[in-house]
């Protein structure tokens, strides 16, 4: 427990940060306005980070995250079908298209006695880039504006949580985290999966049935999480590698501090997202900043 210490007062140095630094002037609007953020950005990131380190350690491959399975690209798209029906991102078409790509993904990468799952890496990648496309049609042509497009395709914390919305985001929220609880229960599993199938196999893991149920639930999870704060990329591949730097391979520990760095990474990212610009970037533009140079080094070695 005295591992997590460090990385729990920078998480705390990040609220503290996302609270009271910004271009504007603290008043009673403002300050709700941000304590929003905080809390929109430390359920995203640490679900992100939870989610991809889950996704690493499932498939055995550095690169997973779950834009690479086109989850949150087939949440994005449910979220604009939603946006042109509705006038607003409806978390139920978030859902049906998290689902929805990821059971064609499943049944692209299907076989005879199982599933491929390089094949479904590579099926998630090319289904990620067209949802992404999609996303752009849909929203061109329903005559949406450019900056709802970026904030649904790269993320947006700024959302106020008020009367109105208030009750969704917390059943949101509170449905995602059980779900986060539910597939922890599997760290044991993937500690074994992570040694070889061959010796998951010999030790009776049913390496197939676990699989289906994380991919699953973790497209549950991304769905939930998009039809709030938007698709936002890199979180999910960045942390996971991080948190076994620092707590090693084991996913007991760096599940959890997968959770905990990927929200600190994300208030972080907001902070920087709303100030370095006069304009408010989304904040999955400074995600991909970092993330894309850390893909390509991983990718490299």
């Amino acid at each position: 427990m005295n591992k997590f210490i460090p990385i729990i007062i920078v998480f705390i140095i990040a609220i503290v940060i996302g609270i009271f630094v910004g271009p504007a002037a603290p008043s009673a609007e403002i300050m709700q306005l941000r304590l929003s953020r905080v809390i929109l950005g430390i359920c995203a990131g640490g679900i992100l980070g939870f989610c991809g380190a889950i996704l690493q350690g499932l498939f055995g491959n550095p690169l997973v995250e779950p834009y690479t399975l086109g989850s949150a690209s087939g949440a994005a798209l449910g979220g604009s079908i939603g946006i042109l029906l509705f006038g607003t991102i409806s978390p139920v078409f978030a859902f049906v298209g998290a689902l929805g790509v990821g059971l064609f993904v499943y049944t692209i990468a299907r076989r005879k006695g199982g599933f491929l799952r390089d094949r479904l890496i590579l099926a998630g990648v090319v289904m990620s880039f067209l949802c992404s496309s999609l996303v752009m049609i849909v929203m061109v042509m329903g005559g949406r504006e450019l900056y709802e497009i970026l904030y649904l395709l790269m993320g947006y914390l700024g959302i106020i949580i008020n009367a109105t919305n208030r009750f969704l985001v917390i059943f949101l929220i509170v449905m995602s985290l059980i779900l986060v609880v539910y597939l922890y229960r599997y760290y044991r599993e993937l500690d074994i999966i992570s040694q070889g199938l061959e010796t998951a196999t010999g030790l009776g893991i049913d390496v197939q049935k676990i699989s289906i149920i994380i991919f699953f639930t973790t497209s549950l999870i991304i769905g939930l999480t998009v039809s709030v704060v938007g698709a936002i990329g890199f979180v999910g591949l960045v942390i996971p590698h991080i948190a076994r730097l620092l707590f090693g391979p084991r996913h007991i520990y760096n599940l959890p501090a997968s959770f905990i760095l990927g929200a600190t990474f994300l208030l972080l990212a907001d902070t920087l997202a709303r100030t370095i610009t006069v304009y408010e970037l989304p904040v999955g533009v400074v995600t991909s900043l970092i993330g894309v140079p850390f893909f390509i080094y991983i990718y490299r070695k």
